[in-house]
């Protein structure tokens, strides 16, 4: 049966936007309640559970990317088994846990009166906020039944091993004392080497940006760089922990007097900023010998946005280097990877995969900058999954 609210888009005439969302969210609460709730998800459970162990068994316990393990069915059967939230936000263990969750939101869609064909039919185009591209990819191929389920096992794999050589490029999951006490000093916590700015404009923070880097003489490995233009007044920062201190302590009288938030991320690498250059060479080696990812861009049955420059991912491109480097490497311009929503009068609503609600509303931010009203439907909020499962 198809659900109402795709047979009356269809009978509107319009289409969906797809977008799945990206690092730093919480995930084993939403993959646990889908997990205990979900029957029609069984397989795919199954199968997800089944490419873990593989993975682990080729990446052993012994490497501290991995120490605790990948284990996510005994962390959803027996929560007291599941490692400490510190392992669990690891980049070599949260992409592809964060990768299951969401993909898991999409297949329940998919039980609930979305046919594959159907909604892609009905889909004007898909992208993700940074490692969720991968999974927008991942439906854009258009498999459904077993085969979905086969491509799925290879994309998760293809994210697992991003995600971990992201991690190797920055192995230091323990922040130094001084930079912790520096923080405690300010009235900050939990630093990291990602964190985002709220309030000030996209030119106001990249000056700022860059006179730190020059008044404090980074270089190399110690620039701040701006890694994710996520709405018109909130962005993100990538670098150590150190210099995202002393950029903290150089503005944060100016940051006080205006109001302006700096808030840690809850992530371990600072993803889409040059700290990443030759984390794609490694994972290369990984294509070669652990990933079976045969996939092009050719195979994409539907229109795949960029989230650095918002083009459609054309036949041209290396569909795994271009996932890789604009998850890993490249800053991410959410204006951009979602310009469609801005351009394209038969869009009607976006469906969000989640996982949280984090990326509905930073599209809700740039919807609402350009005085655009599309709804923004989230899997991850119950009050929006009832509009979408309405038989």
């Amino acid at each position: 049966m198809t659900a109402k609210f795709l047979q009356e888009s269809k009978q509107n005439g319009k289409k969906f936007f797809l977008q799945f969302g990206g690092q730093g969210s919480p995930y084993l609460k939403e993959i646990s309640k889908l997990y205990k709730e979900e029957p029609s998800l069984k397989d795919f459970f199954e199968v997800s559970f089944d490419t873990l162990n593989k993975i682990e068994s080729e990446v052993t316990k012994s490497d501290p990317l991995i120490s605790e393990g990948l284990d996510l069915k005994s962390w959803i059967e027996n929560p007291d088994s599941a490692p400490s939230e510190d392992y669990q936000i690891r980049g070599s263990v949260s992409v592809s846990m964060i990768f299951i969750t969401q993909v898991a939101n999409y297949a329940l869609l998919v039980s609930k009166g979305y046919d594959t064909s159907e909604l892609l039919s009905n889909t004007a185009g898909v992208t993700g906020h940074s490692q969720g591209i991968v999974a927008a990819a991942l439906v854009a191929v258009g498999k459904s039944g077993s085969d979905f389920l086969k491509t799925y096992s290879d994309f998760l794999r293809f994210i697992f091993f991003l995600g971990y050589r992201a991690q190797e490029m920055y192995p230091n999951f323990t922040v130094e004392e001084s930079i912790l006490q520096g923080n405690t000093e300010i009235g900050d916590k939990n630093p990291a080497p990602m964190v985002a700015v709220i309030g000030y404009s996209k030119d106001e923070l990249e000056q700022r940006v860059n006179q730190a880097n020059s008044d404090l003489g980074f270089q190399g490995q110690d620039r701040l760089n701006i890694s994710l233009y996520n709405t018109p007044d909130s962005m993100i920062i990538s670098a150590k922990p150190s210099s995202l201190l002393a950029f903290r302590k150089k503005f944060k009288p100016e940051m006080d007097e205006r109001k302006a938030k700096f808030v840690y991320l809850k992530t371990t690498a600072p993803f889409h900023s040059p700290f990443m250059n030759g984390s794609w060479e490694k994972f290369q080696t990984d294509l070669a010998s652990k990933v079976s990812f045969h996939y092009t861009s050719a195979d994409l049955k539907v229109a795949l946005y960029s989230i650095f420059d918002g083009r459609k991912i054309s036949s041209s491109d290396n569909l795994a280097e271009a996932l890789f480097t604009e998850v890993v490497i490249k800053p991410l311009h959410w204006d951009k990877a979602i310009g469609a929503l801005f351009t394209d009068s038969s869009i009607g609503a976006i469906i969000d995969f989640g996982p949280s609600v984090v990326t509905s509303k930073l599209t809700g931010g740039q919807l609402s900058s350009g005085n655009i009203t599309t709804q923004v439907l989230c899997l991850s909020n119950p009050k929006d999954g009832k509009i979408l499962f309405e038989q």
